[in-house]
């Protein structure tokens, strides 16, 4: 609500920092469910506080997939497709059955909704060209997220359908 620093004044200040500080509370209170990517901040020891450390969720969520020890995913679900898949779903409530991995495709697909920065798919590439080569991966956005515009859908008052001029 403030089109130059002229018309800035402490209460406006005050509401924007609010409302950027509830929509990542909001951010958080839908992770919460999740058991594996329920956070992006390692908090470190009690007696190293110095080895706190970010890790952003589409890098936790590409090495999970890109894991060569290949546990079952707890927060990526494999969606059956096909008669064979289904057949395999069914049977694994009375037997022992592996459930597809995502890793187990050439062809890996990230659609990130809200946007994406080209750092983050660089990161992706790399982790990608590391950890299991030979993997083909496409990245998919609704928006290229560029500084500013991050910073303009903090802003937004309608974040679903934000006015960044993109």
């Amino acid at each position: 609500g403030c089109d130059s620093s002229l018309n800035l004044t402490s209460q406006k200040a005050t509401d924007a920092m609010d409302g950027i500080f509830r929509s990542l509370r909001d951010i958080a209170r839908v992770r919460l469910h999740m058991k594996q990517f329920h956070s992006i901040h390692n908090p470190g020891s009690n007696t190293h506080q110095a080895s706190a450390s970010y890790k952003p969720l589409l890098k936790q969520v590409v090495e999970e997939v890109c894991n060569p020890d290949r546990p079952d995913p707890v927060d990526i679900e494999h969606i059956s497709s096909g008669l064979t898949d289904l057949l395999k779903t069914g049977f694994s409530m009375f037997m022992k059955v592996n459930r597809p991995h995502p890793g187990d495709h050439p062809l890996l697909i990230i659609y990130m909704v809200g946007g994406v920065s080209v750092s983050e798919v660089k990161m992706v590439k790399d982790l990608v060209a590391t950890r299991k080569p030979g993997t083909q991966v496409i990245v998919l956005s609704s928006a290229l997220l560029t500084p500013h515009s991050a910073v303009e859908l903090l802003f937004a008052s309608d974040r679903l359908q934000p006015d960044t001029g993109i």
